[in-house]
């Protein structure tokens, strides 16, 4: 078997993005995530390798990068994912808010805060994946925050 050296490959500066914070534009940010698809990435196959009446198809869509990349370009886009926390996160990062709506929730639930008290959330069940992505405290101002939803 013959392998080439690394050093023999041709590299194409335009495809460096070493020194670019790409997930901090847009709503690449929204929720860290293994395996994140860099955003430039995406961006430059977008622009150089799609039209605009293309539909761009992520059969392994994780957090939405290539779907809010798509959007941004004025692409269509499809993306499936079977892990439902990713899901999730795409779906908030691909659909837009009204500005105004969002101050209003947000308000309601500071506002909710006055009635918290984090020894009623000290028994909270396990569950590996909230486990992982949140501390216990915000596990527990999560339930809070879920708790007042159901009462609205």
């Amino acid at each position: 078997m013959k392998y080439t050296s690394f050093d023999k490959i041709n590299m194409n500066p335009d495809w460096c993005f070493k020194n670019v914070r790409s997930v901090e534009q847009w709503t690449h940010g929204y929720h860290r995530y293994p395996a994140k698809f860099l955003p430039n990435l995406v961006k430059k196959l977008v622009e150089e390798r799609t039209n605009k009446d293309d539909t761009i198809a992520d059969l392994f869509a994780g957090c939405g990068t290539t779907l809010v990349e798509s959007k941004i370009h004025g692409r269509k886009s499809i993306g499936v994912d079977i892990n439902p926390v990713a899901a999730l996160i795409t779906k908030a990062k691909i659909n837009p808010i009204e500005p105004d709506k969002v101050e209003k929730q947000f308000n309601a639930i500071i506002e909710s805060f006055n009635c918290y008290d984090e020894k009623n959330y000290e028994n909270i069940a396990v569950h590996d994946r909230i486990d992982y992505w949140f501390s216990p405290k915000h596990k527990k101002e999560i339930a809070f925050i879920f708790d007042s939803t159901l009462t609205h």
